[in-house]
């Protein structure tokens, strides 16, 4: 018979996060070739999280029903085949497709990394979602390089949020955003630094931007709006 863990799960299957309940009968991972089993010590929640839990985000078919996709953690146990630099004990965060909501994950060993000292199990939970998604955008889809300008919409998002930072760390001439308050947007020039914010509820962004770069535009727009915001962006590319 198969251990049992605690688990977050979802009455009914789906629903507000009322529906959210701890399980203490859950089936404990086991793990596969090249995989490795890490005691949960904390985990992300995501926006995608939410979706799935009220059943609008289709999951792949590999993942478990449980919630949750990054976490931080210690390595219990292997599963058979190779596990790279890894050993028992080792202090690591990571991503998944699925199980991060539990006292344990399986996961294969690539989708690991040693957890910095410097960083809380908390922060290092926190990481890998938000800020792979943003490292992806940024220089893998938009090509980015030192010295061009960005504009990154919903500013204070998680991805947002790291995705400003690497900007300007990376270089980024000027680094916009786009926010739904003055408060937003005061935040994520004030904390996050961003060159300038705009209350896409009660300014036109467009102008603004126009304005902000004498005409020029932007050379790099991350967009999680979608269609509603194409034509817009077209006209702020420089």
């Amino acid at each position: 018979m198969n251990e049992t863990m605690k688990a977050v799960d979802i009455k009914g299957g789906r629903g507000p996060k009322e529906n959210l309940h701890i399980r203490s009968d859950m089936p404990k991972p086991i793990p596969g070739e090249g995989e490795v089993l890490v005691k949960v010590k904390a985990f992300g929640i995501n926006r995608m999280d939410t979706i799935q839990r009220i059943g609008d985000y289709p999951l792949p078919p590999q993942a478990p029903k449980t919630l949750g996709v990054e976490f931080s953690g210690t390595i219990q146990a292997f599963g058979p085949g190779s596990h790279g630099l890894f050993k028992q004990g080792d202090e690591v965060f990571g991503l998944a497709y699925g199980g991060a909501y539990a006292e344990f994950i399986a996961v294969n060993h690539q989708m690991l990394l040693h957890k910095p000292t410097s960083l809380t199990w908390e922060q290092a939970a926190g990481i890998p979602e938000t800020w792979i998604t943003a490292t992806q955008a940024l220089f893998l889809v938009g090509e980015f390089a030192a010295g061009k300008t960005v504009l990154w919409h919903a500013g204070v998002s998680g991805v947002s949020i790291a995705g400003i930072q690497l900007a300007k760390d990376a270089g980024a001439a000027a680094v916009y955003a786009t926010a739904g308050s003055r408060a937003k947007c005061d935040f994520v020039v004030r904390e996050i630094g961003a060159t300038a914010a705009f209350d896409y509820k009660t300014e036109d962004w467009v102008a603004r931007i126009k304005e902000t770069t004498n005409g020029k535009g932007v050379d790099v727009i991350i967009d999680f709006i979608g269609g509603s915001y194409f034509q817009k962006n077209l006209n702020v590319t420089a």
